[in-house]
């Protein structure tokens, strides 16, 4: 059964995108993914930057949340993220819809890596945590405490 989840991460994921932003070509390389559950129903996005070059998208659709690393070739501003993200999750939001109705079929874990093409080691890392957290029961973002 997950061997459907992992085909389709690879067909649907595993891919370099091209966007163009103020007249320049950035290449964002998809390197990862992890699905896990959500605590709760419910539809939400969130970006973590782990360093100059690589990021992860969070997308949560019904009772998924849906981790999608990502390296650039260079450094992405600002600015330039903001028109890069919207541009990602209008081309990425019928995979992972693609991927979680399926999931709600077969699916019976707490969190997998369904595609790791040769993360870096900050990336990974990140992912990684990413995934004990969830199959500990705990929540993926850092809690600060108020002084």
């Amino acid at each position: 059964m997950r061997a459907e989840l992992y085909s389709i991460a690879r067909r649907e994921f595993a891919e370099d995108l091209i966007f163009e932003v103020e007249g320049e070509s950035v290449t964002l390389s998809i390197k990862g993914l992890i699905l896990a559950r959500a605590e709760k129903e419910g539809y939400n996005f969130s970006f973590f930057g782990v360093t100059e070059t690589a990021s992860v998208l969070a997308v949560q659709m019904k009772g998924f949340i849906v981790y999608v690393a990502f390296e650039t070739d260079e450094e992405i501003d600002e600015d330039e993220f903001v028109e890069i993200g919207k541009a990602l999750l209008d081309y990425l939001t019928p995979k992972i819809a693609l991927l979680i109705t399926k999931a709600e079929k077969i699916y019976t874990g707490k969190a997998d890596v369904l595609l790791d093409d040769n993360m870096g080691s900050d990336l990974r890392e990140f992912m990684y945590s990413i995934l004990m957290r969830h199959r500990k029961g705990e929540t993926p973002y850092e809690q600060t405490e108020i002084a």
